[in-house]
């Protein structure tokens, strides 16, 4: 009969894991457009996001951070992750949901909530984001 060694000290009691970080505010303002589960898509080479963040497709259809007026904002990220040189991994990202803006990690061209509330609009098919800040 073949061994099974149980991963924590005691079987049967909640046991917790340790998540790249922590985020203090409050990511969802908001049950509509409901939030989607992660969708993979392929990041370009040499890119570094943070969770959260707010991106968008290059040419080559590869993710990049969203900058305005340039790379029109469609995902928001689903964790840290970083690529090397030549690298394209996938990463997860949210394509619909209702976010609090104060929770998200945006550009430095994003450097008012106006442009923030409206960095999603007119992004193409199946984005359905919406940026509205948490009622308190």
């Amino acid at each position: 009969m073949a061994e099974a060694n149980v991963p924590y000290s005691e079987a049967g009691l909640a046991a917790f894991q340790e998540l790249d970080s922590y985020v203090t505010e409050f990511l969802i303002s908001g049950s509509w457009p409901a939030l989607a589960p992660g969708y993979p898509l392929p990041m370009a080479a040499s890119q570094t996001f943070k969770q959260f963040e707010v991106l968008g497709l290059d040419g080559n259809n590869q993710l990049v951070p969203a900058e305005y007026g340039v790379t029109q904002a469609q995902f928001v990220c689903t964790q840290a992750v970083t690529s090397g040189a030549g690298e394209n991994p996938t990463v997860d990202v949210f394509y619909a949901g209702c976010f609090n803006p104060d929770a998200l990690v945006w550009g430095a061209s994003y450097d008012n909530d106006e442009k923030k509330r409206s960095a999603f609009e007119g992004a193409p098919t199946p984005t359905q984001i919406l940026i509205r800040a948490r009622q308190s």
